[in-house]
């Protein structure tokens, strides 16, 4: 039987966006992490490279920034993936890293463009004024599901996700609030114990970073990422619930 019917009429809780995101983040961190290790590979190994001739400041070099700035492009196709697996993982269907792959890759122009063109405005509504950049920030925080999921164009796309967080915009910052200082205390954590792989500079001492401390924020990012992905497509599924009442077996449809 559908779940459209039992969804209908159920609330936008962030306690429940968090369990069920944990819940299929971890029965998938061995094909989410692996994607999201891939993605960043090219810089890590590049900084370990740099690190075992002797460098200890990779994050200086050009290289490693211009590598970073590719694999963000690469980390918008694999949020893509991601999202789709986990709408299918919603449904009770696991699927295999090639299959969200090729799903990821088919809808990779249009998110990619989603992405740009949400990051220039939030950009610009942070140098204008931060409020209004928050507020985009919440308004669009499920642009990519609506893109990878109903594939309405990357205009419509942001306008789609407006109109789905419209009067849940207070409970999406308080989510992404949530989600933001729980990574920020694990970064503190990480730096206190010297593990931090983010170059540290002061006027008045630098701090260095070894292999332990670059294969470790490659994890940690790894991890971080595909978190946030399985968030966004979760919040996105939610939010459908709570606006439309639309079970999980009508968004997994368009896949079909």
């Amino acid at each position: 039987m559908s779940n459209v019917a039992s969804a209908a009429g159920e609330e936008f809780r962030i306690g429940v966006v968090f369990s069920q995101s944990f819940s299929i983040l971890f029965k998938n961190i061995v094909p989410f992490g692996l994607l999201y290790l891939a993605v960043n590979a090219c810089s890590s190994l590049y900084a370990l490279f740099l690190s075992a001739n002797g460098n200890t400041t990779p994050d200086e070099d050009v290289v490693v920034g211009l590598l970073g700035l590719a694999e963000i492009f690469l980390g918008i196709v694999a949020t893509a993936a991601i999202t789709y697996a986990t709408v299918q993982e919603l449904r009770g269907r696991r699927v295999t890293i090639g299959e969200f792959l090729r799903r990821g890759l088919a809808q990779a122009g249009t998110v990619v463009l989603v992405a740009i063109l949400s990051s220039v405005l939030l950009l610009l509504g942070f140098i204008a004024f931060v409020i209004p950049g928050i507020i985009l920030y919440a308004m669009w925080w499920v642009a990519i599901p609506v893109a990878v999921i109903e594939r309405p164009g990357t205009m419509a796309s942001l306008r789609r996700s407006a109109a789905l967080t419209a009067g849940y915009r207070w409970r999406l910052f308080g989510l992404i609030l949530c989600f933001f200082l729980a990574t920020g205390i694990v970064n503190s954590l990480i730096e206190g114990s010297g593990s931090t792989g983010v170059y540290f500079t002061t006027e008045s001492e630098s701090h260095p970073v070894g292999p332990a401390a670059i294969v470790a924020s490659w994890l940690w990012t790894a991890l971080l990422t595909a978190g946030q992905a399985v968030l966004t497509a979760v919040s996105y599924y939610q939010l459908r619930i709570a606006k439309e009442g639309v079970g999980i077996d009508e968004i997994a449809a368009v896949f079909d």
